[in-house]
């Protein structure tokens, strides 16, 4: 788009005039000369229409006028008594060089920014990511706006060699931070891979399972406050899982005392929450930043200078009420993740603290039932014990007897009826010991719900088993007080045939 035109016109008395108009964009202003008939020869006419239009300095003859006019829409550019053939060409030039006006306004608020962001790239002694998505985003600003034409090219192409500058710049910052991420990445991975080691070897040896997981637990929390490269975090992440499987299987093969089986579960889904708050908290920033350029401009357009510029600021606006649009739907999309983590979170708890609460309460009934095992076997003993002493006791009478047909019938039975007892008294212990494993069983599926059921089974089972005790015994010491009373009767009887 030209900034001079040259044509011919006239004046009041309607004498020939070469005119020529300069628009001086930075001012605002236009300059006006107008050369009379005998100074525009035709050799000038020439040297203004092919070089003075395309900037080429020519020399003017004395005898010009020049006047200069404030830039207007509504205004004529030429005053009344200045009349050209083609009064067209005045008319679009005059509404042409309004937006050459607004652009250039626009490319210095463009080069005043650019140059903000400059300052702060040269403070710098090592890469900011913070001004990496400044810069970023004031180019995103002005491609929109070279795209839109509303910048001439030009002034983009003068805004687009600066900002390569600094971008070349902050990548040497950046390259130079990221060699020395990765060495600092590489020495925090090998101090973990070392701690997870002595983990490993400290279940090899079969150390106590709880205070390894609480260890484990412990280097997972730790890793947080440590920055890795993706591939270093990975791999420590994959070592973590791994020595937690170790755990999980030493403990479910008997090493005893682990955590609840939703520990690891647990610990992945914190470690996936606090990322997620992290990465929530920078969105939140990022739109927080958005809203200030979007007040920014508010109170821009509130003193524009013309329409054009209006419809540019009002362009501007639209762009960052877009993007700004576009993060707040991806922060509610993460707030609604947050949200669904933190059931997930609870519910994990709730189900780590269930299978703790089902081990202890397996060995709470184990330590009850062995307890009451070891008082039924004591009970056992000690009638085993009267059972044998009767049966020595019956041995002795039977020698001593006569009639050793009879009597020694009747100790037979006794003897045999003693020995259904025992089998008895230790088939009712079998039984009871079965009915206990059955519910151990059933514990280990749902302990929470029937373990109070259990628990009162159990009690009714060694009710019954004591039960059953009683009874022999009592059937021991009946038949017992019936071989003494018949021992007695035949001691009585053989003393009258003496």
């Amino acid at each position: 788009m030209r900034r001079k035109i040259v044509l011919w016109g006239s004046n009041e008395k309607d004498e020939k005039l070469l005119v020529a108009l300069e628009l001086l964009e930075k001012e605002n202003v236009v300059n006006i000369y107008t050369f009379p008939e005998s100074l525009a020869t035709e050799d000038f006419y020439k040297a203004m229409s092919e070089k003075w239009r395309d900037d080429i300095e020519v020399e003017f003859p004395a005898g010009f006028t020049k006047i200069e006019r404030k830039l207007s829409i509504s205004d004529s550019l030429l005053p009344d008594e200045i009349r050209v053939k083609t009064p067209d060409i005045i008319t679009r030039a005059q509404a042409e060089w309004h937006v050459v006006v607004l652009s250039s306004k626009l490319y210095d608020l463009y080069k005043s920014e650019l140059e903000e962001i400059k300052e702060k790239v040269e403070a710098v002694s090592q890469f900011d990511n913070h001004i990496w998505d400044e810069l970023k985003t004031f180019w995103g600003k002005v491609q929109g706006q070279v795209n839109d034409r509303n910048l001439f090219r030009e002034h983009g192409a003068a805004l687009r060699e600066k900002t390569n500058g600094l971008f070349d710049k902050l990548k040497e910052l950046k390259k130079s931070l990221e060699s020395e991420f990765e060495t600092q990445s590489k020495t925090y991975a090998e101090t973990f891979k070392t701690e997870l080691k002595e983990v490993e070897d400290k279940i090899e040896k079969g150390l106590g399972l709880s205070p390894l997981f609480d260890e484990l637990k412990s280097i997972q929390a730790k890793l947080n406050q440590y920055k890795f490269t993706k591939e270093d975090r990975n791999e420590i992440w994959g070592k973590i899982d791994e020595t937690f499987k170790k755990l999980k299987e030493k403990r479910s093969n008997g090493g005893g005392g682990g955590q609840g089986g939703g520990a690891a579960a647990v610990g992945q889904l914190e470690n996936r929450y606090k990322g997620l708050v992290a990465a929530i908290d920078k969105m939140q920033k990022s739109v927080n930043y958005d809203l200030k350029d979007l007040e920014f401009e508010n109170k821009r357009i509130a003193n524009s200078d013309g329409q054009l510029e209006t419809m540019l600021r009002q362009a501007k606006l639209n762009m960052i009420n877009e993007r700004l649009k576009s993060k707040e739907e991806k922060l509610l999309d993460m707030n609604k993740t947050k949200a669904d983590l933190e059931a997930r979170m609870e519910r994990e708890k709730k189900r780590a603290n269930k299978t703790e609460k089902v081990e202890e309460a397996k060995e709470i009934v184990k330590a009850k039932i062995a307890s009451e095992i070891a008082t039924q076997t004591t009970i056992n003993e000690e009638m085993a014990e009267k059972l044998s002493q009767a049966a020595a006791d019956f041995a002795e009478q039977k020698n001593k007897k006569k009639s050793a047909g009879a009597s020694g019938g009747i100790l037979d039975k006794i003897s045999e009826s003693i020995e259904n007892l025992v089998e008895d008294i230790q088939d009712s212990a079998e039984a009871v010991a079965d009915v206990i494993g059955e519910k151990l069983g059933v514990v280990a599926e749902h302990a929470e719900e029937i373990m109070d059921k259990l628990e009162d089974k159990v009690e009714v089972a060694m009710a019954q088993a004591e039960v059953v005790m009683d009874h022999v015994e009592d059937k021991v010491e009946d038949s017992i007080d019936a071989l003494k009373k018949k021992k007695k009767g035949a001691d009585d009887n053989k003393g009258e045939e003496e």
